[in-house]
């Protein structure tokens, strides 16, 4: 039975209130649970564009109260996204949790941002995601000690840690959790990924979907048989993906599918789904005789 997992990033003392209450209040009516990445102290855009000057704003209580109804439901879960989610030349690596970054000044943002959404939240934070998927072998390390989960892309190695990707956009997922169901085997993952500028409310001019589109969606997806809907952590208490076993089979079968045409026809979106080892391994070896 695939699983679905679904999570919403950015959330963070300047973002969309009106579009995220929205959004939450959806959740709410269909009772889809949703992990969300929350930005400690994030980058003031305001004093960026206006004065040149790098400012870094606390969330808030009262912005972080609004996930008070879908925590309260079991609906929800925080997650740690960065700790500014800054960046200023990702190619030389001036970026958040970036190798040129010192392993304990690494483990010093994920402590404070840490700390800081548990003192607002009033519950564990257990899940670590990177802006930008930008994670170095010492950012594992410190994840590994400091006894938190992953949710990111996807790699090509074992991170060494519990992990669930997310990167299948809200227009990708029915047909994904169809590729699941129609070739999986067991517990394969989807992991759909939302932000603001997904939504036409936001005002960003970049999508067309509004909320009430994304409610028929996500009532399209609860009517594809056997799907199971649950937050990253239930995912993975179920089934732990520290395998990296199912890490690199899944890239094999990634790398496959880029190397054949048929491949992507006949399997199309099957590189979007976190497949259970053998099911990898399994699609892996067809594509070797398809062109």
């Amino acid at each position: 039975m695939p699983i679905h997992c679904l999570r919403y990033d950015d959330l963070c003392a300047y973002s969309d209130r009106a579009l995220e209450a929205g959004l939450i209040d959806l959740l709410l009516r269909t009772r889809i649970p949703c992990t969300f990445g929350v930005i400690p102290f994030a980058c003031d855009p305001a004093s960026l564009l206006a004065d040149g000057e790098v400012k870094l704003i606390p969330l808030t209580r009262e912005k972080a109260d609004l996930l008070k109804p879908l925590l309260a439901a079991g609906l929800a879960e925080v997650a740690l996204h960065g700790y500014s989610h800054l960046a200023l030349a990702p190619i030389r690596g001036h970026h958040e949790f970036s190798p040129r970054m010192p392993k304990e000044t690494q483990r010093r943002l994920i402590r404070r941002g840490r700390d800081h959404l548990e003192n607002l939240f009033g519950l564990q934070v257990r899940f670590f995601v990177p802006p930008w998927n930008y994670i170095s072998p010492a950012t594992i390390e410190i994840l590994h000690e400091e006894g938190l989960l992953l949710s990111a892309g996807f790699t090509n190695q074992s991170p060494g840690i519990p992990h669930f990707p997310c990167t299948v956009a809200p227009t990708q997922t029915a047909r994904a959790l169809r590729m699941a169901r129609r070739w999986g085997a067991g517990a394969d993952g989807i992991g759909t990924l939302l932000h603001d500028y997904d939504f036409s409310e936001s005002n960003l001019g970049i999508s067309d979907l509004t909320l009430p589109m994304f409610e028929q969606m996500i009532r399209d997806w609860q009517q594809t048989p056997g799907v199971r809907f649950q937050l990253i952590a239930d995912a993975l208490r179920e089934k732990p993906t520290d395998d990296a076993g199912r890490e690199s089979e899944n890239a094999r079968l990634r790398n496959a599918l880029r190397r054949s045409r048929l491949g992507r026809r006949l399997f199309p979106l099957a590189e979007l789904v976190y497949w259970e080892t053998t099911t990898a391994g399994r699609l892996a070896a067809k594509m070797k005789y398809l062109p």
